[in-house]
């Protein structure tokens, strides 16, 4: 009873239209003061303050910082002339540029909105020029821009490694499959539906010296990805450290590289990303003592009992898993989803042998389809801006490329190799 009553309230507060991080502060308050009175209310204040106080959690502001930063100074486009390279002259070839430049960008930002505002303006404009439909180039946009938080740096696995107390570089090598599967996965539908609408091909391969000219201008932006992986495998740095880095390159690049970044821009990159990064920490600092108030009150023990109840079988318990977060997905923002669903299915994965690794890339892969999902898919409201249709225009084109991406979930879900065997390879100890 208690359960429906907590989860049922927030999620009415949620659809009431409330800001998520102040449902969450208010369900947390509420459950303290009638459970128990009001001398609780220390402890919020205490639980909030410690949510915020994790390290890995303080490389969120610099993976956005970084994004925006190549937003500005360049390397988006760059990013955009060298995928174009290798799959543009394809029919449908400009869609194909398309995720394999949000491929590139995901080892960069490690956010999906970062991706689809940033890239997504360059590559939509491009396919309008190219004869695609507004609404066909927004789907694309949006679709490819959820490879993102999969393919590292992740600041989603950043989140969840601090939540869960895992190996973050653990997480960013566990995403490396995953996402690539979902490029893949895309590209097939976009070559069955380029073949059925007779979608236009790109121009012919430019000479060689134009060629070479564009990868030399790229390579130091293509040298970025593997540079943060290679860093954080290595020991030199940790994530976190890994993430000032990142920002460091991203500015040093689009400022004394590329010379696209003015220190007039600084101001406004700064700012934006400060904003972003108070909206992600608000909803984890209130997260914090809605967490405790779900462990006071045994819910994640109930949670479990009634997986158990429905089935002992790992594959149903799993299925039925995904099934809610993909539901969640379509109404809750992808980081409030993982901060309420975390505490509660954590025990149950854990019950049912399911590596905590395993567990953070099939929730973070069901919270990047949430994000394409209407009615509060934010991606679709990001492209929709930027390519001026309406979200039901860019729905009616949606589902075929959704599908896949959840034919990639359940090939992860079901296959733990394809996400453990590379962290396993280098010798981080999972769950075997």
């Amino acid at each position: 009873m208690v359960v429906a009553a907590i989860l049922l309230s927030l999620c009415a507060v949620i659809l009431g239209g409330v800001p998520i991080a102040v449902a969450l502060g208010l369900i947390a308050v509420v459950t303290m003061v009638v459970s128990v009175g009001p001398d609780l209310l220390l402890i919020f204040i205490q639980r909030t303050y410690a949510g915020t106080t994790s390290f890995p959690l303080l490389a969120i502001p610099f993976f956005i910082l970084a994004g925006n930063l190549m937003n500005v100074g360049g390397t988006t486009t760059r990013i955009f002339k060298v995928a174009q390279l290798f799959v543009g002259r394809i029919r449908g070839g400009l869609a194909h540029v398309n995720v394999i430049g949000s491929v590139i960008f995901a080892g960069m930002s490690g956010s999906a909105v970062a991706d689809a505002a940033g890239l997504g303006v360059i590559e939509h404009k491009a396919m309008r020029e190219a004869g695609y439909t507004s609404r066909f180039a927004a789907t694309i946009t949006a679709v490819s821009s959820t490879i993102g938080p999969i393919i590292p740096p992740s600041i989603p696995f950043v989140i969840y490694g601090s939540l869960a107390n895992v190996s973050v570089g653990a997480l960013f090598l566990a995403g490396i499959m995953p996402g690539l599967l979902m490029a893949g996965a895309l590209m097939i539908v976009i070559a069955v539906v380029a073949e059925r609408q007779n979608l236009p091909r790109g121009n012919a391969l430019p000479p060689l010296r134009d060629v070479l000219r564009i990868l030399l201008s790229a390579a130091p932006a293509l040298a970025l990805p593997p540079t943060i992986l290679l860093v954080i495998l290595t020991g030199v740095a940790t994530p976190t450290e890994a993430a000032v880095v990142a920002a460091a390159f991203a500015f040093l690049l689009g400022w004394l590289v590329y010379r696209e970044l003015l220190l007039s821009d600084l101001a406004e990159v700064i700012w934006d990303s400060a904003r972003q990064t108070a909206q992600v920490m608000f909803i984890i600092a209130v997260a914090a003592p809605f967490g405790w108030v779900l462990i006071q009150q045994q819910i994640p023990n109930a949670i479990l009992q009634a997986f158990l109840s429905l089935s002992t079988e790992p594959w149903v318990i799993l299925l039925v898993i995904n099934v809610v977060l993909l539901i969640l997905g379509m109404f809750i923002e992808g980081v409030a989803v993982m901060i309420i669903a975390f505490p509660v299915l954590l025990p149950v994965m854990l019950k049912i042998g399911v590596d905590p690794v395993h567990f953070g890339v099939i929730l973070v892969l069901n919270l990047m389809i949430g994000l394409v999902t209407p009615p509060v898919g934010l991606c679709l409201y990001v492209v929709a801006g930027i390519a001026k249709v309406s979200i039901a225009e860019i729905t009616r084109e949606l589902w075929p490329y959704v599908l896949a991406l959840i034919f990639v979930l359940l090939l992860i879900t079901y296959l733990p190799d394809l996400v453990l065997w590379l962290p396993r390879t280098l010798g981080y100890g999972l769950i075997q």
